[in-house]
C-alpha cells in the first residue's frame, strides 16, 4: 500500500468521495460458535474494499443513538430527495430509537464527485492526498492471510484454517486455503490444521500432530516431535530435525547445502539451494488510522443525515441506529446500554475516541451494505457481540489504532487489522474473515474461515502506479519492479502467500 498512507503523512485534508461498487449478502456462514478474544495496544490499518456487505445476527448491548428496539409511539419528518433526511424517533420503557433516513439516491447529498458511490458507481475515497485510492484498494492489499501475526504465534490449543469465496454464493463449502503468516517464532503444542500455506519468518516447532495442506516457508530451524504433514513443497532456511521420520513432505524439500534433513520423509526430491524466506506480514510501516479518522472528521455526511458526532455517548437506554450509505464521524461510541447499528448501504464509520460498550452489541449489514470501520482509540466489547456477515466477510473491514477486546461470546464476520496488539482467544472461537494482529495466543480451539473475495474487491487506484514493494501494488499490476507496479511473472513477484497466475497474484489453487 502506498507509503504516504502508511506513514502518517496526513495533514488533515478534506477529501471528495469517488469510486467503487457495492455488494450484497446475508448473514451466517459455516456455523456460529462462542468465543472470547482480547487484544492489547494495537495500531490499526484501514482496509479498502469495494464489494460486499455483511449482515450480523445476534444480541448485543451498548447504548448509542439509533433506531429503536421496542414498541412505542413515533414521530417522523419525511425525508427529502437530494440529500436531506427525515428523523424517526420511537420511545418505549426499554429503548430509544433514532433512524436516520437515506436520501432518494440511497446516500447523502455530500457524496459528491464525478460519480456517486451510493449509486454503485465507484468506491469511497480515502481522505487526504491519496484521493485516487478507495477503501477497497486498501483492503485487498492488507488482508492476504487468514491469520497474520506481527510477532510470534503460540498455539496451545487447536488452530484450524480454511477458506471460502463469498462471490460464489452457490458454494459456501469450506475449501483449501486460509494461509497463516508469522513474523517470528511459530510454536504449536496442539493438533493444528492449516488449510493454506504456513509462512514463518523464524523457527517452527511442533509438538503434536500438525498438518499444512499447501506449502511451508520456514525462516529458521524446523523441528517436529509428532507426525506432521506438508502437502506441497517445504522451504527451510535452517536445519530440519524430525525424530523417526515424523515429517512427511508431499512435494520437494528446498534447503541449503550443509543443513540437516534428519527425519524428513520427502516424497518428491531434496533440492539443495540457498533459501531466503520473505517476511510474510507487512508490519513495519503501519497505516495511520488516527489520520484517516481526522480526514473524515472534516469531510463526512453527518449533517445531511442529521447525525451528531456525540450522539452515541452516554445513552442510558438500549438503542438502534440505522445509517444509510455515506461516511459518518463520531467522537466516540460509549453508550451505557445495548446498541445495534444497522447499515443499509456502503458506509464508512470513523471514530476519534474509544468504542466501549457495556451491553450486547450488534453491527448489522443489509444485503447492499459494506463497511470500513476506522477507530483511532480502543475497542472494548464487554458483552455479547455480533459484527458483520459471516457469508460475506470480505464486505467488512475494521482498522483499530490501539486495542480490540472481546470480553464475552462473539460472532465476527469481518477482517480485523490491529498490528500492535495481541489477540487472545480465551474460549472456543470461530471467525469468518481474517486477522492481522500484533500477536496471537490461543488458549482454546480457534478456527478461521478466510473469505478469498477480499482479494477481488473492485478499487479505484489506477494500475501501474509508483511503489516501494509489492504491498503498494494490487491486481492487475501486483508486482513492484523498479519502482513501478507491473504484472507479475514469477511467484516471488507476489506478496506472500500469493502466487503468480497469468500476470496476477492469486491464492494457491487446490492441487
Amino acid at each position: 500500500m502506498a507509503m504516504a498512507l502508511r506513514c502518517g503523512w496526513w495533514v488533515v485534508l478534506a477529501a471528495a468521495v469517488g469510486c467503487g461498487d457495492s455488494g450484497a449478502g446475508t448473514n451466517t456462514g459455516f456455523g456460529v460458535s462462542s468465543s472470547t478474544g482480547t487484544s492489547d495496544a494495537t495500531q490499526g490499518v484501514p482496509t479498502t474494499s469495494d464489494g460486499g456487505s455483511t449482515g450480523a445476527t445476534g444480541v448485543s448491548t451498548g447504548s448509542a443513538s439509533g433506531s429503536s428496539g421496542g414498541t412505542g409511539t413515533s414521530t417522523s419528518d419525511a425525508s427529502t430527495s437530494g440529500g436531506s433526511t427525515g428523523t424517526t424517533a420511537a420511545v418505549s420503557e426499554s429503548s430509544t430509537t433514532t433512524t436516520s433516513a437515506s436520501t432518494s439516491d440511497g446516500g447523502s447529498s455530500s457524496t459528491g464527485g464525478p460519480v456517486g458511490f451510493c449509486d454503485g458507481d465507484g468506491g469511497i475515497l480515502l481522505p487526504g492526498d491519496l484521493s485516487d485510492m478507495c477503501t477497497a484498494d486498501l483492503g485487498k492489499k492488507t488482508f492476504l492471510f487468514a491469520v497474520c501475526s506481527c510477532a510470534g504465534l503460540t498455539a496451545n490449543n487447536v488452530l484450524k484454517t480454511d477458506s471460502y469465496d463469498s462471490e460464489m454464493m452457490m458454494n459456501m463449502m469450506a475449501k483449501t486455503g486460509g494461509s497463516v503468516g508469522v513474523n517470528g517464532m511459530y510454536s504449536a503444542s496442539s493438533q493444528n490444521d492449516i488449510g493454506g500455506t504456513l509462512w514463518v519468518d523464524g523457527p517452527i516447532q511442533t509438538f503434536n500432530s500438525h498438518m499444512v495442506t499447501q506449502s511451508v516457508q520456514c525462516g529458521g530451524d524446523y523441528s517436529a516431535t509428532s507426525p506432521s504433514t506438508v502437502g506441497d513443497d517445504m522451504y527451510v532456511e535452517g536445519n530440519l530435525a524430525a525424530i523417526n521420520k515424523v515429517v512427511t513432505i508431499g512435494g520437494d524439500l528446498h534447503i541449503a547445502a550443509g543443513k540437516s534433513t534428519a527425519g524428513a520423509n520427502v516424497l518428491g526430491k531434496i533440492v539443495k539451494e540457498p533459501v531466503v524466506v520473505k517476511t510474510p506480514c507487512d508490519c513495519s510501516d503501519p497505516i495511520d488510522v488516527a489520520a484517516i479518522v481526522a480526514g473524515y472528521k472534516l469531510d463526512n455526511d453527518n449533517i445531511p443525515n442529521a447525525i451528531e458526532p456525540d450522539q452515541l455517548i452516554g445513552n442510558p437506554l438500549p438503542e438502534v441506529l440505522e445509517l444509510p450509505c455515506g461516511r459518518f464521524y463520531f467522537d466516540a461510541i460509549t453508550p451505557n446500554n445495548a446498541l445495534t447499528i444497522k447499515l443499509t448501504g456502503r458506509t464508512v464509520l470513523a471514530i476519534a475516541g474509544d468504542v466501549v460498550i457495556p451491553g450486547p452489541f450488534v453491527l448489522e449489514l443489509g444485503p447492499d451494505a459494506e463497511l470500513d470501520l476506522f477507530v483511532a482509540g480502543n475497542v472494548t466489547l464487554n458483552n455479547t457481540a455480533t459484527i458483520g456477515d459471516t457469508k460475506r466477510a470480505a464486505a467488512t473491514r475494521i482498522y483499530v489504532q490501539q486495542s480490540f477486546k472481546f470480553a464475552s461470546n462473539f460472532v465476527l464476520g469481518a477482517n480485523l487489522y490491529q498490528p500492535n496488539a495481541m489477540f487472545t482467544a480465551n474460549n472456543m472461537a470461530e471467525i469468518w474473515g481474517s486477522l492481522f494482529v500484533g500477536g496471537l495466543a490461543l488458549a482454546s480451539p480457534f478456527t478461521v474461515h478466510y473469505d478469498q473475495a477480499i482479494l477481488d474487491l473492485s478499487g479505484c487506484e489506477e494500475p501501474g502506479g509508483g511503489c516501494t514493494d509489492c504491498h503498494d501494488c494490487a491486481n492487475p499490476t501486483p508486482a513492484c519492479k523498479d519502482g513501478t507496479c507491473e504484472p507479475c511473472v514469477v511467484d516471488s513477484d507476489c506478496c506472500p502467500p500469493l502466487v503468480c497466475d497469468q500476470g496476477q497474484c492469486k491464492v494457491i489453487l487446490p492441487g
